[in-house]
């Protein structure tokens, strides 16, 4: 390990050791500060944004553990003018002189790894007792359990570190912008027991929303993950029959209450206690020193391989660990420091969009003394948010946190600007596909369709049913009000713009919002500015379905909450046949162009009525008419009303699918005369088309499922995009297929009735294929005889019933961001449920 000797003014390269020995880390005035990194770009970014903010970067020592020296040079070369002394501390030897000195740190004792399952992270249940927390699925790495995880708590006695009284440690994925000596001098005012202080304002995934929600200092033991409380009383966390994951064995809190008083010598009272975290903290080593904790955490840490308490690679086990071995000694950094230093958490898993949603601006950022980045998206990584990453990129050019804030606070610079040059509809039939085709397309990096295959977009991107009419779903939207994504759906605006325009004087103006719209207030804000564009005489439904319409064309999110990926040039969603027209609107289900009449005709000329058609000729996205053989198509959905499996998510879906896909009896006359009204619909949806002067792709189901990959290149031509991108079918869905022989009993009557009503020519192949086999037998055979009769299977195909979803994972490189992983694994567990 070597010292930068161009960061220190030195003439020679000294070791880390011989710089120890000379009294370098001694309490002289300089400030130390500890990072575990071998992240070349995390580096660079946190301690240059050190440097620049700090008004003597001279005085500041980077103390870097790494198990890669390399980099860390890379890194300090980089940074060789900033006045910084950086020194790499190679792993290895820090380990070994921590043991030379008779420490034996937890992974080297023989339990280690005692509760992990396999590879992959899975926690043995076998390993479980009446003491243990069980974790939830989303919940198992092995970050929780890895070295450097421990290595914290053997600071104070690293040998470089054995004179100091204190020490920042910190992660790699900060900002700092504020000078460091500020929090190097907070242990002056550390209240007495105190010898921590951290940051204390935590982001929490709430269930109502489907967002992260910002929880300020508002959160202690009892409501984090970290302890399996999560704000439940321990009655309602006790495992029982029908909950095996998120709870607890039964003598769960009493055994943690008894460990408690053994070695912290306190009760546990976890509501008393602040919830935080490590990314930016200050550790007073004389304190940690005097009250053992190094010791206090090896006897939890015994206690846990004791009493079986918690997994190994669970949350709990990677931070509730350090909850309890710090119990009762952690300080907030607000709360001992004036002017207070602000720990912004959550900017490597939250959108702006969220940040938003939450009430926050451009003001928490930059009262920000630390922005941390943990979490996935980091700063650097292409896929960042372009707000949140705006103070990373004016640090690498060289700019102060003062010079880059007005840049922050302009409100021109938080609009989500894209250079969007394309837009698209998927024109879609029923049980067509549609959702699987945005979902692939969604995976190309110039395409927004979506946004469902990843986590973040699972949360803030354009939902697949944008567009659907409200009386369609009414379920689902006086179900989820409370939704940020909710936002953003056509119906959500025409049912609850109205009632702000009319009250706006009260609710936006004089923010006066009665019980009966409470459902809507986290929308409020967002109402009331688009209301403004709008007075109550002058609204027009149609006219406003425009204007929407042509903003999700543009994907313009300063008008709602959801956004498309910076690096999107094509946006694209979709609608479906069945919301046009009056067809299959209904008595109460109000479609677009509800008055027109499969034969083109209107019923009732109504200027009011929002019309798609109407939106596509003034907007002109191009479109891709997306159809399936129609009675195809109704057998489809008959199975899936059987069944009760519309899309296929899992492997007992699938099973299930395969197994109730039999016997089914469809009334043949309801099948005739539905397939008859359905090819009046197609024939209205077609005349309308042709009529209108865009450009029309037509792709159908079966082609693309016989040849997918030019299925996607012919789309990708039509949309002019790159069409050499790889797609990951395996995180999209696939075929489940049955012989229509198999699903339905009476397919004879089927072809019978559907002969003499002369609608044969729109049944598949497989269906033509079966009449003239039937028809060269007998054209009256009875419905028996035809159960008898054997038909060589050489004659048909398989046949597509449904599509398998199957989830993307999302990986995460973060040793130490326990916070960030369990955010984004509730997340994902959040979009599977």
């Amino acid at each position: 390990s070597k010292l930068n000797p161009k960061a220190g003014n030195e003439a020679v390269s000294l070791s880390a050791e011989e710089l120890s020995a000379n009294e370098v880390a001694q309490n002289d005035g300089s400030i130390h500060i500890c990072i575990f990194s071998d992240r070349v770009e995390g580096l660079k970014c946190t301690l240059k944004s050190t440097a620049l903010n700090a008004a003597n970067p001279e005085k500041i020592h980077i103390w870097v553990v790494t198990d890669n020296v390399t980099s860390v040079n890379v890194a300090a070369e980089f940074l060789e003018d900033t006045g910084l002394k950086i020194h790499p501390l190679d792993l290895d030897g820090v380990v070994a002189g921590l043991m030379d000195a008779g420490h034996k740190p937890v992974w080297t004792w023989d339990q280690y790894n005692s509760s992990v399952l396999d590879d992959k992270a899975n926690w043995d249940p076998s390993w479980a007792n009446e003491n243990t927390a069980r974790p939830g699925t989303w919940d198992h790495s092995t970050m929780h359990m890895h070295p450097l995880n421990h290595l914290r708590f053997y600071i104070p006695h690293i040998k470089q570190f054995q004179e100091l009284d204190r020490i920042i440690f910190m992660d790699d994925d900060l900002i700092i912008q504020g000078d460091v000596q500020r929090a190097w001098d907070a242990k002056d005012n550390l209240p007495e027991g105190k010898m921590l202080v951290g940051a204390c304002e935590i982001w929490k995934w709430g269930d109502s929303t489907s967002t992260f929600q910002y929880s300020g200092k508002n959160s202690s033991y009892a409501k984090s993950s970290a302890l399996a409380l999560t704000g439940r009383f321990e009655s309602d966390t006790l495992c029982s029959a029908d909950k095996s994951s998120q709870c607890v064995g039964e003598n769960h809190w009493e055994n943690l209450r008894k460990r408690s008083i053994e070695i912290n010598g306190k009760p546990f009272e976890p509501e008393t206690q602040p919830e935080w975290n490590f990314g930016f903290t200050l550790f007073d080593l004389e304190q940690w020193r005097k009250l053992k904790l190094t010791d206090n955490y090896e006897q939890w840490m015994h206690a846990n391989y004791d009493d079986h308490i918690f997994p190994e690679t669970s949350l709990m086990y990677g931070l509730g660990v350090p909850f309890l071995t710090y119990y009762d000694h952690v300080a907030c950094w607000d709360d001992v420091t004036e002017p207070k230093i602000l720990v912004r958490d959550g900017f490597g898993y939250i959108s702006y969009p969220e940040f938003a949603f939450n009430g926050l601006n451009a003001s928490y950022l930059t009262s920000g003394f630390v922005l941390h980045y943990d979490g996935w998206l980091k700063p650097w990584y292409p896929e960042a948010d372009p707000i949140f990453a705006i103070p990373y990129k004016k640090t690498m050019e060289n700019q102060k946190a003062v010079e880059y804030r007005k840049l922050l606070e302009d409100p021109d610079t938080v609009k989500h600007k894209l250079d969007v040059q394309t837009s698209f509809v998927v024109l879609s039939e029923p049980r067509a596909g549609s959702g699987w085709l945005l979902d692939v397309l969604d995976q190309h990096p110039d395409i927004c369709a979506s946004g469902t295959h990843t986590s973040v977009g699972a949360r803030v991107g354009f939902p697949h049913d944008i567009f659907l009419p409200y009386n369609k779903g009414q379920k689902f939207f006086d179900s989820h009000r409370e939704k940020m994504r909710i936002q953003c759906y056509w119906s959500f605006i025409d049912q609850q713009l109205p009632r702000v325009i009319e009250n706006r004087e009260e609710w936006c103006e004089k923010g006066r919002i009665p019980a009966e719209a409470q459902d809507i207030t986290r929308h409020m804000k967002f109402l009331c500015d688009w209301a403004e564009r709008h007075n109550e005489e002058s609204l027009n439904k149609a006219e406003l379905f425009n204007e929407y319409f042509a903003q999700v064309m543009k994907a313009n999110s300063t008008s709602w909450s959801c956004q498309c990926p910076q690096s999107a040039k094509v946006m694209g969603t979709r609608l479906m046949t069945d919301w046009i027209g009056s067809q299959f609107a209904g008595k109460r289900n109000f479609n677009f162009d509800m008055y027109e009449r499969d034969s083109g005709a209107a019923s009732l000329q109504d200027q009011t009525v929002p019309s798609v058609w109407k939106a596509l000729e003034e907007t002109k996205p191009k479109v891709i008419y997306f159809t399936r053989n129609i009675m195809d198509e109704l057998i489809s959905r008959k199975v899936a009303a059987k069944t009760g499996v519309f899309h296929v998510k899992t492997d007992a879906d699938e099973q299930k699918l395969k197994s109730k896909a039999t016997g089914i009896t469809f009334d043949p006359h309801h099948a005739a005369n539905e397939l008859l009204s359905r090819v009046q619909h197609r024939r209205y949806i077609d005349s309308k088309l042709s009529s209108m002067d865009l450009d029309v792709l037509e792709i159908n189901y079966e082609s693309c499922m016989s040849d997918m990959g030019h299925c996607l290149n012919t789309i990708e031509a039509f949309l002019g995009v790159n069409t050499t991108f790889e797609y990951n079918f395996m995180q999209t869905r696939k075929s489940v297929q049955s012989n229509i022989t198999e699903i339905l009993t009476n397919y004879d009557e089927i072809i019978q009735v559907a002969a003499k009503k002369d609608v044969l020519s729109y049944l598949s192949t497989p269906w033509q294929d079966l009449a003239k086999s039937l028809a060269s037998t007998s054209s009256l055979m009875s419905k028996q005889a035809h159960k008898k009769k054997v038909i060589p299977g050489s004659a048909w195909r398989t046949y597509p019933m449904n599509l398998l979803e199957v989830d993307s994972k999302v990986g995460v490189s973060d040793v130490f961001d326990h916070r960030a992983v369990h955010q984004m694994a509730r997340a994902q567990h959040e979009m599977e449920s």
